[in-house]
């Protein structure tokens, strides 16, 4: 059966990748119509440039922001309703840190490690309070190919790799918090789009737009069997019961990195 994630995926990719060539037209109409004060910077040839040359080795630090995160709460159920239910967590922050290596003058190789993490805490009808959160390590490696319109100072380029997603999810009634048990890896595909400009010799800031859909399987239980609130005693899980976490949409970070 497909989750309602697939049908989102398609359409956040899309809408990343529009988002890019946007802005890659827009480079490359500053490239081809160079203001007065970079055709005097181009003037003092090539020895006046190398403080902008771009050096092998790179490593970027990130915060950003992942459009949507929700929890399937019973993909286990023989009910295909019950399935689809879910418990959306809105957008989350994330925090990433990345090395670069530049095999060829267009082609570098990315290796990123990523953190995400979101918690929200409601009501139920009788006001009794209920979190559910998630948190998130991404590990990626990627293949990197600038485009052709790149200059020495400004570099968009577009590449794409594979990744292995480990998630663990926050639940808690009534204050009680259920206990993580075990996780199952996510191992997906990613899309990336993105851009760097140097700011001086060895320094620059770094946009990227990745694209990905990991669902990963977690397992919780608490270690009480019930808990009481406003008069209501709540039934609790003392087996381990599974749940998915999905990190729906595309995650926008900026940077800086230092190159080396």
């Amino acid at each position: 059966m497909k989750h309602p994630r697939r049908k989102l995926f398609p359409k956040a990719l899309l809408r990343g990748c529009l988002f890019f060539v946007l802005g890659s037209f827009a480079s490359l109409f500053v490239s081809t119509h160079p203001t007065s004060a970079q055709t005097a910077s181009a003037q003092k040839g090539a020895s006046g440039q190398n403080d902008v040359l771009r050096l092998d080795h790179s490593v970027a630090l990130f915060a950003g922001i992942n459009e949507d995160a929700q929890v399937f709460l019973s993909p286990q159920s023989p009910d295909p309703s019950q399935r689809k239910r879910t418990e959306a967590l809105g957008s989350a922050w994330s925090a990433a840190l990345s090395y670069r290596y530049r095999l060829l003058p267009t082609l570098a190789v990315d290796v990123r490690g990523e953190y995400v993490s979101v918690s929200r805490e409601s009501t139920d009808a009788i006001g009794t309070p209920i979190v559910h959160g998630i948190q998130a390590v991404l590990f990626e490696s990627s293949a990197l190919f600038a485009l052709p319109f790149s200059t020495r100072r400004f570099e968009p380029y577009v590449g794409g790799g594979l990744g292995v997603h480990v998630g663990r999810r926050e639940y808690g009634i009534a204050g009680v918090m259920a206990q993580h048990v075990a996780g199952t890896p996510a191992i997906g595909l990613h899309v990336t789009v993105g851009a760097e400009y140097v700011l001086a010799a060895g320094i620059g800031l770094r946009f990227e737009a990745i694209f990905r859909d990991p669902l990963m399987g977690v397992e919780n239980r608490f270690n009480q069997p019930s808990v009481s609130s406003n008069g209501v005693n709540y039934p609790l899980y003392t087996e381990p019961f599974r749940s998915n976490v999905n990190l729906n949409g595309n995650v926008y970070s900026l940077g800086i990195f230092s190159s080396f």
